[in-house]
């Protein structure tokens, strides 16, 4: 029965789709491979054209495990929504409704393999949506070398962290298109970019310190209050300081607004 079901809704969401078509006025895949993990960080940031009023729906691959999903609040910082993960043959279908017209979604792909030479091929296909401009940006991994793509991407600059980004206009796209982009590099070893030893820029030192301080400020207050019902944990402070910037999460927020990272629990 929850198999029926399952098939159900996804028939259902896709059919209100098709009769709905959904108009993006941006799209911009980032493609990251090896960034802060061995696998490819796919980042989709979205903006509709009308306030939502139907869930969202995206294929990712069979190999992938959702990391983020998002829409920008009025303070112009990521709030996390409530998502379903569908499967769908060999692939899989995530569903979800953001609380704003800007969204993001974000997922790891386990495609690299381990081999020195590595390659993938990111396909994504517009089906239920009319994009009036897409974009796609991958970032060439640390220590990353022969860096090759197709279509070729024009260079984009290089951020203060020594990471080079190379992108493409893709312009309007209509519904059911279906689009390509090739990358290849050498890599000898198998750390991802923003390994803990390697992550040395002052961002890093300033969130470490952070850390320190709250951790100096927790123990304090657990030697003065000496009563278990009121005690606050070293984790609880910790887990007002993002783990890898140092920003200072406000009450609502789930990812840093710098970085993107999650929120430790």
């Amino acid at each position: 029965m929850r198999h029926i079901g399952i098939v159900l809704l996804i028939i259902g969401v896709l059919g209100f789709s098709q009769q709905n078509l959904i108009v993006l006025e941006r799209l911009e895949i980032s493609l990251w491979p090896e960034y802060d993990d061995p696998r490819l960080l796919v980042i989709y940031r979205g903006e509709l054209a009308e306030d939502p009023n139907s869930p969202l729906v995206f294929t990712i691959p069979s190999t992938a495990q959702i990391h983020a999903v998002a829409h920008v609040g009025p303070a112009g910082t990521l709030l996390a929504d409530d998502w379903q993960l569908l499967s769908d043959g060999n692939d899989q279908i995530v569903l979800f409704t953001p609380g704003s017209r800007r969204f993001q979604l974000e997922y790891y792909d386990d495609v690299l393999g381990t081999a020195p030479q590595r390659s993938f091929v990111f396909r994504f296909r517009s089906e239920r949506y009319e994009i009036k401009n897409l974009e796609i940006e991958v970032q060439q991994p640390l220590r990353a070398t022969g860096f090759q793509t197709s279509p070729t991407l024009d260079p984009q600059g290089v951020d203060t962290r020594g990471f080079s980004y190379f992108g493409r206009r893709v312009g309007a796209v209509p519904a059911g298109t279906l689009i390509e982009q090739r990358v290849s590099y050498r890599k000898t070893d198998t750390l991802p970019s923003l390994r803990p030893a390697a992550q040395g820029s002052w961002w890093i030192a300033i969130g470490a310190g952070l850390a320190v301080a709250a951790l100096g400020v927790a123990s304090f207050i657990w030697f003065w209050q000496r009563r278990r019902g009121s005690r606050a944990t070293a984790q609880e402070h910790l887990a007002q300081f993002c783990v890898r910037c140092g920003y200072r999460f406000r009450a609502d927020e789930q990812f840093c607004p710098q970085c993107g990272q999650r929120r430790a629990p």
